[in-house]
């Protein structure tokens, strides 16, 4: 098997014709199973976690803790890990 190089990474999204960046933290090193997200909403940092069983489909584990209007970026964020 391959290995895998997981890092943390800040990838820009357009929301609603802005820019946001989000910077994604892996809580693994061996698999792209969890990350934390971390972005400024409002004038502050937020953090939410993305987590997928496949490496492929990520989804927000709470979407409590995370901002509204990103709870239908999962493709992107998806597309933003399986990416990098």
């Amino acid at each position: 098997m391959p290995a895998i190089d997981i890092k943390k990474f800040t990838k820009a999204i357009n929301v609603d014709g802005a820019d946001v960046e989000f910077n994604f933290q892996p809580m693994n090193i061996r698999k792209k199973q969890l990350y934390q997200v971390y972005c400024n909403y409002n004038g502050s940092q937020v953090r939410f976690h993305l987590q997928s069983k496949d490496e492929q489909n990520f989804m927000i584990a709470s979407k409590a803790s995370c901002p509204k209007e990103y709870h239908g970026l999962e493709p992107e964020f998806s597309e933003a890990i399986c990416n990098n």
